[in-house]
């Protein structure tokens, strides 16, 4: 099959896929005409629609595709197929400003804003302690990597140094944001997150050519007139952007960004363009059925997506691994 018919094909599964997760994710325990019937009317499951479930969706829609265009974008940078959205020590600066916020108290102060603003301010923060380590090597992969595992490692020491003085019965909360949780987000932000995370997004889905270009190496970049350390230090601030935005509406959730592009990148080949695309289909898709499983696999007790698609997601890059010759 051509590759730009091999394309369309997966595209469309892809949607197809979205369309069934997304279902499943409103109606699932009630059925799809009951779902569009309690849509328009005010009775209890109305309610939870609206009230929960379609603004989940909705987050889980937008950190499953943002996640997933992360991972293409710092995979094709590094060269390295099993980077993740978190590389830039995102993760741990995030853990400590949601640390930090619950130990001094500021969830009193800035209620439901509390963990979305400080993890967000987090990752900033270790975002910025990398590009300002790594300028003088003029944005280099290799040394922007090692320094984001370095900065990841002393703020995640910072976090069980916090963690100490932090009073047990504030732990709970702090945990499941940590480990990724669609649930406690207020749907105040919904309209705010809506274009928040579209913007960046579409910025990098105009990168594919340049993309195509990088992943070839700095040298032939250069040769064929690309300026390597001006994409480098963009695209890696625009990824970080959204990984930091991803924090912030659902906490840490692994393996998205790693898994999908992975994955299609190995179907559909290394044209940038359309593999932008679909692995943001594809992290929506993964996202939104893991979700669906964390409400329901072990109902009425809730597990945090974060746990459902680090079990999914070690599984499946362990059968990949095993497969590869």
């Amino acid at each position: 099959m051509r590759r730009k018919q091999k394309s369309v094909v997966v595209l469309t599964i892809l949607v197809c896929l979205l369309l069934v997760s997304i279902l499943l994710s409103l109606a699932y325990g009630k059925g799809i005409g009951v779902m569009f019937h309690s849509f328009f009317n005010n009775d209890g499951f109305g309610l939870i629609l609206r009230k929960i479930r379609i603004p989940r969706t909705i987050i889980a829609f937008l950190v499953g595709g943002s996640l997933g265009v992360c991972g293409v974008t710092l995979q094709s940078i590094l060269r390295n197929p099993l980077a993740e959205p978190y590389t830039l020590g995102i993760a741990g600066g995030a853990s400590f400003g949601i640390a930090l916020s619950t130990i001094i108290g500021f969830q009193r102060i800035f209620g439901a804003f509390a963990n979305p603003l400080f993890g967000f301010g987090g990752a900033m923060l270790s975002v910025a302690i990398v590009f300002a380590l790594s300028k003088k090597r003029f944005f280099d992969p290799n040394s922007m990597v090692l320094f984001g595992v370095v900065v990841s490692l002393v703020f995640s020491s910072f976090v069980f140094f916090l963690f100490s003085l932090l009073d047990p019965d504030k732990m709970q909360t702090t945990l499941m944001w940590l480990m990724g949780d669609l649930s406690s987000l207020d749907i105040a932000f919904i309209p705010m997150y809506i274009p928040a995370f579209l913007i960046p997004t579409s910025i990098l889905f105009f990168f594919g050519k340049e993309l195509d270009i990088l992943s070839l190496g700095r040298e032939k970049a250069q040769y064929l007139g690309v300026n390597p350390p001006r994409f480098y230090k963009g695209l890696f601030l625009l990824s970080s952007l959204l990984a930091g935005l991803c924090v912030s509406a659902s906490g840490i959730i692994g393996f998205v960004g790693l898994i999908v592009p992975h994955i299609l990148r190995n179907i559909i080949g290394a044209g940038h363009t359309v593999l932008l695309i679909a692995s943001y289909i594809g992290g929506a898709f993964f996202l939104i059925l893991s979700d669906v499983f964390s409400r329901y696999l072990l109902y009425p007790v809730e597990l945090p997506v974060g746990v459902v698609t680090g079990i999914l997601g070690g599984f499946i890059l362990l059968f990949l691994l095993i497969r590869r010759k």
